[in-house]
């Protein structure tokens, strides 16, 4: 039964005009687990939750379900589209198709600028994380650069060894940060109960709006658009999901939706627990302070764990898509030495591509000391990106097509991915050893130029 279902699901591809180079193994659960750890409410939550209750306070619930609202149409609009182009590169495939091979390399490009400047910042996250550790429980001083490289060539010989092997990696980090996410709303709920002279109802009803301002409300919506993105990586392992035209869409909705309720309950316990007056102790980061001074240090290293395995799948995650997209566009030539990147191993893995990314992020890491000069660039060029594969799917006519969404609802997407980058672009807090606050903005030029040379060199 299964060799029959790969067998069609290689037909499907054929109509495309591709052959089924790449291992089909993944089942629903990899094809969810993939887009879930890209998303990763864990790591996304702990490091950016301090920078929006620092906007706007009690309010961040609320910037949250308003992200989570424009996201799930976003995610409606992806799954619409995978049903009828099951093909790695996703946005890439699908806005060639759909429109025409300039837009097709751009929205291309803009993508893969959002995983190749994420990567090593996810690297570069986790190896400072655990260089923390191992000086306080060890004290012992190892480079965070040094634990990067080598988080970085891990991640990349584990997807060497081909997509099985990632696939269990990744279960085992989606299952594990489920657990972690659990634990931890488990322990929020116990210690805010457990405060006898909490009032909840009179903390919510008495929210501060003195300092509320709309570029407080535009900033404090980027907790949830830097976090509630990634869930489209199910639609580029198109090629190696087992009848992707049914697991992929259910993929892209359900992370998001999990995603997004599990991380509304996580902010919204640690909100009312901040907006105490018992809690005075915040020092460098909220939700670290609050884990660390309230809960106690063993509840805090729990916690740790639990984001150390979430970071790691997160990478693993993020290596997985960039690589797909770099090979689906390679094989259509319109890459630099595409010929080498689209090249397939006996693991059935783009293991070129594989390595190109191992290497260009082991650079970014060396090169730039502020790594935050290439990862500024990563949301506001995927975001872009989505706005590139909402224009295509208006062009999605004819009978041909299913799972039709409503032009009205493509509208207020694209207009939703358009709000977000006019606040990513918003400037914001300086980048240490620098005078300007426009850093990231410049860091996408910079990118954006480089494309456009590669455009010249491969559409003349």
């Amino acid at each position: 039964m299964s060799l029959s279902s790969n067998d069609n699901d290689s037909r499907e591809l054929a109509k495309f005009g591709y052959k089924q180079d790449l291992k089909r193994s993944m089942k629903k659960f990899s094809s969810f687990a993939v887009s879930f750890s890209l998303i990763s409410i864990l790591t996304g939550i702990f490091a950016n939750f301090h920078f929006g209750f620092s906007e706007v306070g009690s309010f961040i619930p609320f910037s949250w379900t308003i992200v989570f609202v424009g996201q799930f149409i976003v995610a409606l609009i992806m799954a619409e589209l995978s049903v009828n182009f099951p093909i790695s590169g996703y946005g890439y495939q699908w806005t060639y198709r759909l429109v025409g091979p300039k837009l097709g390399f751009t929205t291309g490009w803009l993508l893969l600028l959002q995983f190749l400047t994420g990567f090593p910042g996810i690297c570069k996250a986790l190896s400072i994380l655990l260089s923390d550790l191992i000086f306080q429980n060890f004290n012992l001083n190892i480079s965070s650069l040094l634990i990067s490289v080598v988080v970085i060539w891990v991640v990349t010989f584990i997807h060497l060894k081909g997509i099985n092997l990632v696939s269990k990696i990744n279960n085992f980090g989606v299952i594990t940060e489920i657990i972690g996410v659990f634990i931890l709303i488990i322990f929020l709920g116990y210690f805010l109960f457990k405060k006898s002279d909490l009032d909840i109802l009179n903390n919510l009803n008495n929210l501060n709006l003195s300092d509320f301002t709309l570029k407080s409300f535009a900033l404090s919506i980027l907790l949830g658009a830097w976090c509630l993105t990634g869930f489209e990586a199910a639609a580029d392992m198109s090629e190696e999901t087992k009848n992707p035209k049914f697991t992929v869409p259910k993929s892209i909705k359900y992370s998001l939706v999990s995603s997004g309720i599990l991380g509304l309950i996580i902010i919204l316990l640690s909100t009312i627990f901040l907006s105490t007056n018992n809690y005075q102790k915040i020092n460098n980061n909220y939700l670290t302070d609050m884990l660390q001074f309230e809960f106690g240090a063993p509840i805090y290293l729990t916690t740790l764990f639990f984001i150390i395995i979430a970071i790691f799948a997160c990478a693993v995650a993020c290596m997985a898509t960039a690589s797909r997209l770099i090979f689906s566009m390679s094989r259509d030539s319109i890459l630099p030495k595409s010929k080498w990147l689209s090249f397939v191993d006996k693991n059935k893995s783009p293991s070129n591509s594989l390595i190109f990314i191992g290497v260009i992020s082991t650079l970014f890491i060396i090169i730039f000391e502020k790594i935050e000069l290439i990862t500024s660039v990563s949301a506001i060029s995927g975001y872009i990106g989505y706005c590139g594969i909402i224009y295509s799917s208006f062009f999605l006519t004819g009978n041909n097509f299913i799972n039709k969404i409503p032009k009205v609802l493509k509208t207020i997407g694209l207009v939703w991915c358009v709000l977000v980058v006019l606040c990513l672009l918003l400037p914001g807090q300086a980048v240490d050893g620098f005078n300007f606050e426009y850093i990231h903005a410049i860091s996408l030029f910079v990118f954006l130029i480089i494309g456009f040379f590669v455009y010249l060199s491969k559409f003349k």
